[in-house]
């Protein structure tokens, strides 16, 4: 039986890997930055595997060296979420940067001092879709694009999931015994595991629920089930042939517009209404937080993810299932 690391436990991403892994009959051990919420991660795993398991936990933070050495030791694979995903971050690029690319160094060295060489490693389309060498209305974006790291737009946490995981493959050449797997979702959606946390995309779910989005911004972005990132995950894990590639994650790209639509359907108010382009970005000006987003407004990207469809048989869930469980998810925990 295999012994797989999966880092950052209370994460979104993180509850469902763990979750299929045990399904599957891995052994699998976890890391958590304060063990005191341990208990409370192992009940929501129960509760949705519907059985005990088995999970050993070890406190570990990723820019500290703490925990680190007995968490990677004696395991045989490591799959590395963890990561922060504010919406806005007040706070020192650093402090946001940091965690992305030096704590996946952290793991990377350790792997390879305890002979571990594979790793598969959570990156994001934030990786890819600021490539400012397309300069089209109309984006198709590959496994082959990057971020320019010294685009003035960015932010940090875009610049952080960039700099992970160019250092990732960095890391590799240097040290070919590594066998190296990168997933890129887009914009996870679909049922939490346990209480639904309000960051990343349910930070962005309850801003249109609830109209704290007053509009439907000109924005066009991938989607993908959570359940679909985790199943691909495995998936890499399981097939050499993804050693050495990066697969890319989306259902299919959307409008904000065709999203909240979509909730909608569901009993929700969401905005619908576009404003021009042009208005958006005149306002992205004056707004720290909508700067990241300015040079994408009005652009129709599409991405790639023929690798992950003929190497991992990605065959992704419907949007409109995503947007229904997602919906019911968040709705069951507002009336309990």
């Amino acid at each position: 039986m295999e012994d797989i690391l999966v880092t950052g436990a209370t994460s979104y991403i993180g509850k469902h890997c763990i979750a299929l892994l045990i399904e599957k009959g891995y052994k699998v051990r976890t890391t958590i930055r304060d063990i005191k919420r341990a208990d409370q991660v192992k009940s929501d795993l129960e509760a949705h595997l519907g059985k005990s398991v088995d999970l050993k936990f070890y406190e570990a933070d990723l820019m500290k060296e703490d925990g680190w050495f007995d968490a990677i030791k004696g395991c045989d694979a490591i799959i590395h979420i963890a990561g922060p995903f504010p919406m806005s971050y007040e706070g020192g690029e650093k402090e946001l940067t940091g965690p992305h690319e030096d704590g996946a160094m952290r793991v990377f060295r350790l792997a390879k001092d305890h002979g571990i060489n594979r790793i598969i490693l959570t990156s994001s389309v934030a990786s890819i879709w600021m490539d400012s060498t397309i300069d089209d209305t109309v984006r198709y974006i590959d496994e082959s694009n990057w971020t320019n790291l010294s685009d003035t737009n960015l932010d940090a946490y875009t610049k952080g999931k960039a700099l992970k995981e160019r250092a990732a493959w960095d890391f590799v050449k240097k040290n070919d015994s590594i066998k190296l797997t990168t997933i890129l979702p887009s914009l996870v959606l679909g049922p939490g595991i346990g209480a639904p946390v309000r960051r990343g995309s349910m930070e962005f779910m309850l801003m249109m629920i609830n109209k704290e989005l007053p509009v439907a911004p000109p924005l066009k972005f991938g989607v993908v089930d959570v359940r679909d990132v985790a199943k691909m995950h495995v998936a890499a894990l399981e097939n050499d042939e993804s050693i050495g590639k990066r697969m890319i994650l989306a259902e299919n790209t959307y409008w904000v517009k065709e999203v909240t639509e979509m909730l909608n359907k569901h009993g929700h108010n969401a905005p619908t209404f576009t404003p021009p382009v042009f208005l958006v970005k005149f306002m992205a000006t004056f707004d720290k937080t909508m700067k990241p987003i300015k040079p994408l407004l009005g652009v129709d990207v599409n991405f790639n993810t023929e690798p992950a469809r003929s190497l991992l048989n990605y065959d992704p869930v419907p949007i409109e299932q995503t947007i229904k469980d997602t919906s019911d998810f968040l709705a069951s925990y507002k009336e309990s």
